[in-house]
């Protein structure tokens, strides 16, 4: 883990990009895992199993969608990469041309384990669509390794095949490392201040490697907080991004933050990086009618975030949203401490009392900067 930014990375940037050299490193590797469809997790061999499972897990654990393959040097299989279908449109293309490879031994593929005639289909099928055979290392065979696991992925702990799918679930899965995620919601906004408060005292990891075993201990047993030992829901959270709504803690005079109310908080922190920054307006902000002008070419969007993202008809999309990633998480702690934050029903009528009288406010100035006399 590491606290710099882009900026302070040789070539990371253009020169002149100051926005993209202040993204923290962190956050950036988090999400470029999120987004992925295929994860590899290189340099197995200098790692070691122990540092390759925790890997694994943690990549897994924020994607658990994208193919993943455990590899040296980067050594993958081409197939793996391009995918079948660029591949199949190959073959395709070779059957038109006259190049029947499918052996047709009354059978669809060839079976001969011996046969070496380069015009026959060695797919090794065994009456199945890959092979079976353990100690097989042909290349031109399929072997995904089924072993009767639907999941497709090869579950041979000693494999070291790149070509095969190397999930390693058995070994290196999420939930046995303790990894999980859950995702907060609540429809009411956060007490600015009580919330601040809460995540002045996030438990921020001081060691440069990812240790799950401490993790999982520091959670059971707690941590040092300025020369006390105590416990944070918090400690093994690895990971979490999402929309918050804040409540102003001051709605007019000097040092107000009355904008809080339409404006979107984006919450993200990866590692050692925490940070809560401005992520635009509200759609509940301005009339569903203004709003459907941003979607005349994607109505299918206009209509999922109504679907979706509409927390209320008063308060439209504003909401909490957040997921939550880590080993030994205890979700009911995090969702207690995170309620505690959230603002009461005494403050919430005080937040609607204040809104009323900020559209009042607006309406009037708009109606007297539009229609009053001209000099």
């Amino acid at each position: 883990m590491t606290w710099d930014r882009a900026g302070e990375r040789d070539n990371w940037t253009e020169e002149g990009d100051d926005c993209s050299a202040e993204r923290n490193v962190p956050e950036l590797l988090a999400e470029q895992v999120e987004a992925a469809d295929l994860l590899l997790i290189n340099k197995i061999d200098l790692a070691g199993p122990d540092q390759v499972k925790v890997a694994s897990s943690v990549a897994k654990g924020l994607n658990n969608k994208a193919g993943m393959f455990e590899v040296e040097f980067g050594k993958i299989a081409a197939k793996e990469i391009l995918g079948d279908e660029i591949l199949g449109a190959k073959e395709e293309n070779e059957q038109e041309a006259g190049h029947d490879h499918s052996c047709d031994h009354d059978v669809k593929a060839c079976t001969d384990p011996t046969c070496t005639e380069p015009s026959h289909d060695h797919s090794h099928a065994h009456h199945d669509s890959s092979c079976s055979d353990p100690d097989c290392t042909d290349p031109s065979h399929s072997h995904d390794h089924d072993h009767d696991n639907d999941s497709g992925e090869c579950t041979d702990p000693d494999c070291t095949d790149t070509s095969h799918s190397h999930s390693h679930d058995h070994s290196t899965s999420a939930d046995k490392l303790g990894i999980s995620n859950f995702v907060y919601k609540a429809a009411v906004p956060f007490n600015s201040n009580r919330l601040l408060g809460l995540l002045n005292k996030w438990p921020v990891p001081i060691k440069e490697d990812l240790d799950i075993g401490q993790l999982q201990q520091a959670v059971k047993e707690g941590i040092d907080m300025e020369g006390t030992v105590e416990k944070s829901p918090f400690v093994g959270v690895l990971r979490s991004k999402g929309f918050c709504w804040m409540a102003p803690s001051k709605w007019n005079g000097s040092g107000e933050d009355a904008w809080r109310h339409d404006t979107a908080m984006y919450w993200s922190h990866a590692g050692k990086h925490f940070g809560i920054t401005t992520a635009g307006k509200w759609w509940g902000s301005i009339s569903k009618e203004q709003m459907k002008m941003f979607f005349t070419s994607n109505m299918n969007e206009y209509e999922r975030i109504f679907k979706e993202d509409w927390a209320s008809e008063e308060w439209g999309d504003r909401r909490q949203e957040i997921v939550f990633i880590g080993t030994g998480l205890d979700e009911e702690e995090i969702r207690n401490a995170l309620n505690e934050c959230l603002v009461t029903e005494e403050e919430m009528d005080f937040y609607q009392q204040q809104v009323r009288t900020l559209n009042d406010t607006t309406f009037t100035s708009g109606a007297i900067g539009g229609t009053g006399p001209s000099v």
